[in-house]
């Protein structure tokens, strides 16, 4: 019972919940470098708050009063 569970337990969480924790903090700025967005409304969906200009998602265009900050809530 405890080698089956032990068994299953390390190859169950060292394989897969390792991976998939860290890989899905990294998979979406990474994956395709910018996140790009049509406009605020979208961009909203996914950071209702907006994104500070560091964020991968964040784009000129889209600051519209220069501070920095996209798609902020004023």
């Amino acid at each position: 019972s405890e080698t089956h569970k032990s068994s299953s337990n390390s190859s169950h969480s060292s394989s897969s919940a390792s991976s998939s924790s860290s890989n899905s903090v990294q998979a979406s700025p990474s994956a395709g470098g910018a996140e790009h967005f049509a406009n605020c409304t979208e961009l909203r969906k996914k950071y209702p708050h907006g994104v500070p200009s560091t964020h991968p998602a964040y784009t000129s265009k889209m600051d519209r009063d220069n501070d920095n900050f996209a798609c902020e809530k004023n």
